[in-house]
């Protein structure tokens, strides 16, 4: 058993760390992040000690574009390096290391789909093993076979409670899971299972159906082609869900919604865990056929950010929060229980 736990925070992940550290009710140790003139970063721990504790260090291995980038170390690749540092600081004094990052970094980077391409994804695994963390926890990879290419345990979360729970407050009974694509098509299909009990446990009549989007990338960009909707022929008079890992430009899911707007769809409601939301993305979802677009803080969401690359109010997207789970796992983790009952 380890001592008690504590907290650390990079910069990419204060607004969530915040939250869990609230619910945990801790406080987050203190760190100061030096950056010199000649691009060289150094973290120092201000606070108390952290010998043997059970020390969790949190920080996302993405930015929306809605955070602050201004600095050197406001990028991907710093806040990498930030996180690694901060375990590497604290590994002779604490008990245990574990990295929470909430989007793993380079989640994408997970095959080697060229030749002379880094697995990058594996990459990151070796270097949080280097710095003597013990294990990882995270949330949604993007593909989660990805967790064997870690040589210390992985523990990935979900966020289809937090979703499931937004879908029955919506009230409706005829729904559609349309997956975006092929490989949204299980956590989709898992969705409506759930939902679908859920509505008839509370006494309703569960109307739901199954489908997913076939699209095609012929390249690396972010514009795919969609080709077909297979499993669902019309939406007419329903109410449609689409859950996914990540939103990056966002052209994917807006075509998808456009494709189900099109076969006849009242709604249309998108769920997805990593808001990444670059380049046009916000304007694209407030311009598309989408009723309302729920992400989590995973990677932070500035409005008012948001806003100004808008050019207008943004009303279509909604930010629910994922501390509460994290809190949970970081408490079982700590004590030695079982994170399956997070799971659905």
């Amino acid at each position: 058993m380890f001592g008690s736990i504590a907290i650390c925070s990079g910069r990419s992940s204060e607004a969530l760390t915040g939250r869990i550290c609230e619910l945990l009710g801790v406080e987050p140790e203190p760190a100061e992040f030096i950056e010199f003139s000649n691009g060289n970063l150094m973290v120092n721990f201000t606070g108390g000690t952290v010998r043997e504790k059970d020390v969790f260090v949190i920080q996302s291995g993405e930015r929306s574009i809605f955070q602050d980038r201004s600095e050197a170390f406001g990028t991907v690749s710093g806040d990498i390096l930030e996180l690694l540092q901060m375990m590497y600081a604290i590994k002779d004094s604490a008990g245990r290391i574990t990295a929470v990052t909430p989007y793993f970094p380079y989640a994408r980077s997970d095959k080697k789909d060229k030749p002379r391409i880094a697995i990058t994804a594996k990459m990151m695994f070796d270097l949080i093993a280097a710095v003597r963390a013990s294990r990882v926890l995270t949330m949604t990879l993007h593909c989660p076979q990805s967790q064997g290419f870690s040589d210390i345990p992985v523990d990935q979360l979900h966020a289809q409670g937090t979703f499931m729970k937004k879908i029955l407050e919506l009230g409706r009974e005829k729904i559609g899971f349309l997956a975006p694509d092929s490989g949204s098509i299980t956590d989709n299909d898992a969705m409506a299972v759930y939902v679908s009990r859920a509505i008839k446990d509370a006494g309703g009549a569960p109307d739901v159906v199954t489908g997913y989007v076939k699209k095609v990338r012929f390249d690396d960009s972010e514009r795919p082609q969609v080709r077909s909707v297979e499993g669902i022929d019309n939406f007419e008079n329903r109410t449609v869900i689409m859950c996914d890992d990540e939103i990056l430009s966002g052209r994917s899911l807006v075509q998808s919604a456009q494709t189900a707007r099109d076969r006849g769809a009242e709604e249309i409601f998108a769920f997805v865990t990593h808001g990444v939301l670059s380049g046009q993305a916000v304007k694209l979802i407030e311009e598309s056929p989408i009723t309302r677009l729920f992400i989590t803080d995973t990677i932070e969401f500035n409005s008012e950010a948001a806003a100004a690359v808008n050019g207008g109010p943004v009303t279509k997207i909604e930010t629910v929060t994922v501390a509460p789970v994290f809190a949970e796992a970081i408490k079982r983790i700590h004590s030695g229980q079982s994170l399956s009952s997070l799971f659905l």
